[in-house]
């Protein structure tokens, strides 16, 4: 594995490391090459190397490096998992019996389950919460005192009630689960020395997003003298305070326990003048410098100001994307959230513009059947082996949204097979109807005795996927859809996204990349964003400035940025800072 002068400095480095990475400089890179480093020296040993990601593609990414880097065995040495998963796995799985709220056990219910949102939708009625805060509730989080950090539009009493409903009918959230291992760790010493025994290293990445929480947890590892820590991240990059981050807490990590800090300031993403804009953004100790193979490319960055954001995507970016050879599927539209995405994601459906995000899909997400059949449309239509497991993780949510419980046989041999009848039921009624609205509706009903069948899902389900997929239909016929003509290719596509044009939030693009990236509405009010109900603070302002570096430093060749003429807030503060009115 190829690595840089930086970049072996910090992982041939003995002792607690910090690693402070910029954009694009390979950091995923060097925890595979630090961790392969680790797992040599704890082999045939009953110690471990635990590597800890923020989230499960991160997790996927680092274990198929592993496989093709690293010797046959490596994986028995080393677990790679997110800090939900290393939490519930190592500690609150074991010893939840020593905690009242939960001494009988638990299920887990995540945010993308009816249970979770009939629960958050309850909470929002009796606490007269608008619509907007019940997509939030995902986004809790609490301190080691257990005072809930709550999104903007929730209150902490309206957390700790949605809480006390999950508590009492015997679930349990992401956020709780590290809140109960702390609670497990603060109260028994002896779990702290298990845990630290067990691994010699720890190796934790995007640090810069680490909640007081969990740095609390690694802190009581650390206290241990056990085991040695790899943290990788960039404060610059910090954009999640209000999920509870704290970008200072790599600095106090640092302090706290002797750790020795590496920069990494090769950028090996992004090309010279997309670099030269984000530092004048936010200058870097040392100097991001671009060093990959689009270094060299001289595309300038530019701002425009257009009627409207449907103006600025058909009339300047994807003019752009055709005169550089760029697929939409390498291209990406960033906004501050997604009010501005939605509608014009629309539009460009509307256009002929192939499209995935908010807005993009003519029916709603949360149908029953609609991500496991876009899923199958997509195989259908171009079978591929990884939407295999793709449609294994949609049946799982699937299962688990009608039933109400987390059923893990579907990722067994009898799930594989239900999957593979799923796919050959699919391909037969492909032959069968040339439109996507029969293959649709017959595919409701099919589907759901396969499932039955395979006691999989209750009797029911045959009529909950059979109407789910007439509710399908009747989304689109009042979205003017002209389902008569409908084909299976358009209802697959939003399963493909390689070759859609993403509209994505600035926080939701955090870890990608995309070799052109036009972000709209850099208005002040927008980025940074202030109104006459939330104030503009200096910690708000700084992270609002990191929010839009997240976003420029995303684009490999090409980037755009957007105001509105329709829109009466001004041009954003940044853009004069970053040059755009000298």
């Amino acid at each position: 594995m190829k690595l840089t002068n930086e970049q072996k400095l910090a992982i041939n480095h003995e002792g607690n490391a910090v690693v402070v990475a910029c954009p694009g400089s390979g950091k995923t890179r060097a925890i595979v090459a630090k961790l392969l480093k680790c797992v040599e020296s704890v082999q045939n040993s009953p110690r471990k190397v635990a590597c800890i990601t923020y989230t499960n593609a991160a997790v996927h990414e680092i274990e198929s490096r592993i496989r093709t880097y690293g010797s046959l065995g490596d994986e028995e040495y080393c677990e790679v998992a997110t800090i939900h998963s290393f939490c519930l796995n190592n500690v609150l799985r074991h010893f939840h019996w020593m905690l009242d709220d939960y001494h009988d056990g638990f299920s887990i219910l995540p945010s993308e389950s009816e249970e979770y949102k009939e629960l958050a939708t309850l909470v929002c009625d009796d606490f007269d919460l608008d619509p907007f805060a019940r997509q939030q509730f995902e986004s809790l989080n609490r301190r080691p005192t257990g005072e809930p950090l709550c999104p903007e539009g929730i209150p902490p009493a309206a957390a700790a009630e949605f809480w006390r409903r999950l508590q009492a009918a015997g679930y349990i959230d992401f956020c709780n689960i590290v809140y109960y291992t702390f609670r497990l760790l603060a109260d028994n010493h002896s779990l702290v020395s298990n845990l630290s025994s067990r691994f010699a290293y720890l190796l934790v990445d995007e640090f810069q997003d680490t909640s007081a929480l969990q740095f609390e947890i690694l802190k009581r590892v650390s206290q241990e003298h056990k085991s040695s820590f790899f943290v990788v991240g960039d404060p610059e990059q910090s954009i999640f305070r209000f999920a509870g981050a704290e970008p200072d807490l790599m600095l106090d990590f640092a302090n706290q326990f002797s750790a020795t800090e590496f920069p990494l300031s090769g950028n090996f993403r992004s090309s010279r003048p997309i670099v030269d804009l984000a530092e004048s953004l936010i200058c870097r100790k040392p100097k991001m410098e671009a060093v990959g193979e689009s270094a060299e490319c001289e595309q300038a960055c530019q701002l425009f100001a257009a009627e409207h954001h449907f103006a600025s995507i058909t009339d300047y970016f994807l003019p752009a994307l055709d005169k550089l050879k760029i697929s939409a599927g390498n291209a990406a539209i960033l906004a501050q959230n997604w009010f501005q995405l939605r509608p014009l994601g629309q539009r460009l459906r509307d256009y002929g513009v192939p499209v995935v995000g908010p807005g993009a899909r003519p029916y709603k997400k949360r149908h029953l059947l609609a991500s496991l059949a876009e899923q199958v449309c997509a195989y259908v239509e171009n079978p591929l082996p990884e939407y295999v497991a793709r449609i294994e993780r949609e049946l799982f949510f699937l299962v688990q949204a009608i039933s109400g419980k987390a059923n893990f046989r579907v990722f067994s041999f009898g799930g594989r097979r239900s999957v593979i009848r799923l796919l050959r039921e699919g391909q037969r009624l492909r032959e069968r109807y040339e439109g996507a609205q029969e293959w649709l509706v017959a595919a409701g009903e099919s589907f759901g005795k396969i499932l039955t069948a395979d006691d999989l899902l209750p009797q029911r389900s045959i009529d909950l996927l059979s109407q789910s997929a007439h509710d399908i239909l009747g989304d689109m016929q009042r979205n003017d859809i002209d389902i008569a003509n409908l084909t299976l290719d358009a209802l697959g596509m939003f399963a493909d996204p390689a070759r859609n044009l993403k509209l994505l939030t600035m926080h939701s693009a955090k870890g990608r990349e995309f070799e052109a990236v036009a972000v709209i509405a850099v208005h002040d009010g927008i980025v940074p964003f202030h109104n006459n109900f939330v104030a503009l603070t200096a910690e708000s302002l700084a992270e609002s400035r990191r929010l839009l570096y997240v976003a420029i430093t995303r684009a490999r060749r090409l980037l755009m940025l957007f105001t509105n003429q329709q829109e009466w807030r001004p041009p954003s503060r940044f853009l004069e800072e970053m040059g755009f009115y000298a």
